[in-house]
């Protein structure tokens, strides 16, 4: 692969875990709203916060020199 398609997948990657990670913490939130909380939604907690940061943390490609062709 070429860097622009590993800089584009790893963008995609990167959005995707964002998505799904905001998407499990509004999950929980809405399941401890509900009433019915338990050790489920901790983990759904735990998880949906590493993926966005995880995911938060990759999508800035220009930090991890990708993009510079100097590289």
């Amino acid at each position: 692969m070429e860097r622009e398609q590993v800089v584009f997948v790893i963008k995609l990657v990167a959005y995707a875990l964002i998505i799904v990670g905001v998407i499990m913490l509004f999950a929980a939130f809405m399941f401890v709203i509900t009433g019915s909380a338990d050790l489920l939604v901790v983990v759904w907690v735990i998880v949906g916060v590493i993926m966005t940061g995880i995911g938060s943390t990759t999508k800035y490609i220009r930090k991890l020199k990708l993009t510079d062709p100097r590289y």
